[in-house]
């Protein structure tokens, strides 16, 4: 038993390729007419058309290669010994690294995108609050402020009073009380007259 190499490997791999492709094109080829049997455009619009000629040459290669693929499709495939150990293939790090880099990029753009979105709904959330706290002082002026004024005037006109008082009778009832003596004693001291 003779090991397989990793170019036994791809040389079956090949081969099954082209026999696939052979199908592919016998049964395609079954179906469209052959090139043999196409009409030659040069014919009806003149030789100005050098690129048709080109196109019938490549169609006469795509029979010669079918032909050959056929050829091919009919050895026999040799399938790999069981028990042999799988091949395995290293990672490009090429290739690991671009990958990663376009991950990165696309996770950059994902997140820049979702730092916009927040920021906006943040910003809708701040005018929201804004103009909650605006209701909220509003009303509570209108509700809190004049019971607050009224408690502080009625205070102020109590204590006015009491501030009065107290001067009244500090200085108007000495006064008063003094003008009320000298009337007694005025009163009081004048003789009878009979």
């Amino acid at each position: 038993m003779t090991p397989i190499t990793p170019n036994d490997d791809l040389d079956a791999s090949d081969t099954l390729l082209v026999k696939a492709d052979a199908l592919i094109h016998r049964h395609r080829s079954s179906t469209l007419p052959r090139a043999d049997d196409l009409p030659v455009l040069t014919d009806v619009l003149g030789e100005d058309l050098p690129v048709l000629e080109d196109i019938a040459d490549e169609i006469a290669l795509d029979d010669e290669v079918a032909e050959a693929a056929a050829a091919v499709a009919t050895e026999p495939v040799t399938e790999p010994p069981a028990d042999s150990a799988p091949v395995v293939v290293e990672p490009d790090p090429a290739i690991i690294a671009a990958a990663a880099e376009a991950a990165a990029k696309a996770a950059r753009e994902e997140a820049s995108v979702q730092a916009q979105a927040a920021q906006m709904r943040i910003a809708e959330q701040l005018i929201e609050f804004d103009a909650h706290i605006a209701q909220t002082l509003e009303s509570w002026i209108s509700n809190e402020l004049p019971q607050i004024v009224a408690a502080e005037v009625d205070g102020m006109v109590e204590r006015l009073r009491i501030k009065t008082l107290a001067h009244m009778r500090a200085t108007l009832v000495p006064d008063l009380s003094h003008k009320l003596s000298e009337l007694l004693d005025a009163t009081l001291n004048t003789p009878k007259q009979d």
